[in-house]
């Protein structure tokens, strides 16, 4: 039988169809919608790109993602404040959260080693009204891409397009970019021959040839450049030093230290990025073993005496002097510097920069300083007998001095010492310890290849081939998606950065009576008695431990050295 419906019903229904399709308004759910597009867009196209490229850890990342987003999307929806404030407050804390996820992501990315400088994710907003500036800049005249200031805020003009004051501009720009491409921290334009200049860089502490130019188009990049850093560009002989800042659009922006000077052979040209960030490096990032910290305390801990830091030319002297120094409170002591040119600022310490053109002798200065009866001295310069001399005659019961040698390691720098103070009785009695560094290029954690070393050669090297089961080379490529590709931290090359050998010998005793003698093989004794690793050691501790190879290890240990009892017949660093 037939059942008749209900017109109540019906109507009912009706009623209810018609109150639902007005429970929510039609522009709110495009509200919501709009900040979590544009966040998988950014999540899907930006960073996990950035995750697969740099070999960060996909899969945790996407699910991290993917759960911040159902906390934004639980947050937006059922927050719990009624009315139309209730909507905004949903929908400001789903834009709030979302928006962590990106900041929080690009800031964990920015701070793994295995992602390049100009690789980094940018979140300063601010700054994309300064690309486009630059872009239209450079539209307008060319290819030209570097925005370059002065230190007193002036910006170097664009010149005409298809003038050769703006190709000139270009081929700098152009040599410019690829060295900081190349991470490189020293550029350079140089004489190499008649007529020929070398355009090198300095990339982990290794000088690279990129290519060779006419000197004609050399002189007018370093006139271009001097111009650019308001210095005279028609003086070609004198040693001239400014600082500018060049930046390519939100890419990359850096501190540059431009320096230029003449010689028989032509100009010279020599650019620093970033020399403060280059030598402001924490006590606890050296790279100190925990033993050497601990030798370093209790010297540290002493009143008074004399501390050798020793390092070959570029191998990150004043970045170990500043460290050491920097270690001491300077507000509790007296910390005072007597340097030829201040690298960057020490927090609280008072720095002294000598005017090589004034009246004084430098070692004058540094007698003046001493006799201020400071607590700590820094002599980032030691480049003559009679700065020996005042240091070693000075208070030095009260007055702690650091002095900086350019040599190869610390028994040489205490030889050093000794050649040019003249009494070996007087240099041991001061002395308090010795600190010496090298720096050899680490190896790209992206890209280095394991191996199995052969036994024979462990042995040779005094390592135990039962223990030591794999060493680590470069490698330069890695596979994406099957296919072998340079690799992006390193460009290729197998190193990204450095890692310091480091030794510390503390001066007891026994020490003295070695250093009074000359008996230098008896001195390396002592120090072996004592189990203290030398260069030589830490630098094969970092090749097992995987921080670099033994190639770069042989190559950065293989110095020449002077013959046992023998002090260097020249002064290191001339």
């Amino acid at each position: 039988m037939p059942i008749e419906a209900d017109p109540s019903h019906s109507q009912f229904a009706v009623a209810m169809l018609a109150d639902a399709v007005f429970l929510v308004s039609f522009w709110k759910p495009v509200f919501f919608v709009l900040p979590l597009a544009a966040w998988g867009w950014f999540v899907s196209k930006v960073m996990d790109k950035h995750a697969a490229r740099f070999h960060l850890p996909r899969k945790p990342w996407n699910l991290i993602h993917l759960f911040v987003a159902l906390i934004a999307l639980f947050a937006g929806f059922f927050m719990p404040v009624p009315g139309i404030g209730g909507f905004f407050a949903g929908f400001a804390a789903m834009v709030v959260i979302l928006a962590a996820d990106i900041a929080i992501f690009a800031s964990l990315h920015n701070k793994d080693e295995r992602v390049p400088e100009g690789h980094k994710l940018r979140l300063d907003f601010s700054s994309m009204a300064d690309a486009r500036e630059a872009k239209r800049s450079a539209k307008e005249a060319g290819t030209v891409q570097l925005k370059i200031v002065t230190k007193d805020g002036k910006t170097a003009e664009i010149p005409e397009k298809e003038t050769p004051e703006y190709e000139v501009r270009a081929l700098a720009e152009d040599a410019m970019i690829k060295a900081v491409d190349a991470r490189a921290r020293l550029y350079e334009i140089a004489p190499a021959g008649e007529g020929v200049y070398a355009v090198s860089a300095t990339i982990d502490g290794v000088r690279q040839i990129m290519e060779k130019i006419p000197a004609p188009n050399a002189v007018k990049i370093i006139t271009f450049w001097k111009s650019s850093a308001g210095l005279d560009v028609q003086d070609m002989r004198r040693k001239q030093i400014a600082e500018i800042t060049a930046s390519k659009g939100d890419i990359w922006h850096h501190q540059v230290r431009l320096e230029t000077i003449g010689g028989q052979a032509g100009p010279k040209l020599t650019l620093t990025f970033n020399p403060a960030k280059a030598v402001q490096r924490s006590y606890s990032d050296i790279g100190f073993l925990d033993s050497q910290e601990s030798s370093l305390d209790a010297v540290r801990s002493e009143l008074g005496g004399l501390i050798l830091v020793a390092a070959p030319p570029g191998n990150g002297l004043t970045t170990l002097m500043y460290g050491l120094i920097g270690k001491h409170d300077p507000y509790t002591s007296i910390v005072q510097t007597i340097e030829y040119d201040v690298q960057a600022p020490i927090e609280g310490v008072m720095q002294n920069k000598f005017d090589p053109t004034g009246s004084a002798e430098y070692a004058t200065t540094v007698r003046s300083i001493l006799r201020r009866d400071p607590n700590v001295v820094g002599v980032t310069d030691f480049r003559d007998a009679e700065t020996a001399k005042e240091v070693v005659r000075a208070d030095l019961k009260r007055t702690k001095v650091y002095l900086a040698v350019k040599t190869d390691g610390a028994i040489r720098a205490i030889q050093t010492l000794v050649k040019y103070q003249g009494s070996p009785g007087d240099c041991a009695n001061v002395l308090s310890a010795a600190v010496a560094q090298k720096l050899a290029r680490r190896l790209c954690t992206n890209c280095r290849v394991q191996y199995a070393p052969d036994p024979a050669l462990l042995k040779k090297l005094g390592l135990p081939a039962d223990k030591v089961k794999a060493l680590y080379k470069k490698g330069g490529q890695v596979l994406i998606k099957n296919k072998p590709e340079v690799c992006p931290m390193c460009s290729g090359g197998g190193y990204f950065g450095q890692i310091a050998f480091l030794e510390v010998f503390p001066i007891g005793d026994a020490e003295r009576a070695m250093i009074t003698a000359q008996n230098w093989n008896g001195l390396l004794g002592e120090f072996r008695k004592r189990g203290l690793p030398t260069l030589q050691q830490m630098g094969l501790r970092r090749v097992v431990e995987g921080h670099t190879s033994l190639e770069e290890f042989s190559r950065v240990t293989a110095v020449a050295k002077p013959a046992a009892g023998k002090p260097p017949a020249k002064p290191a660093d001339e």
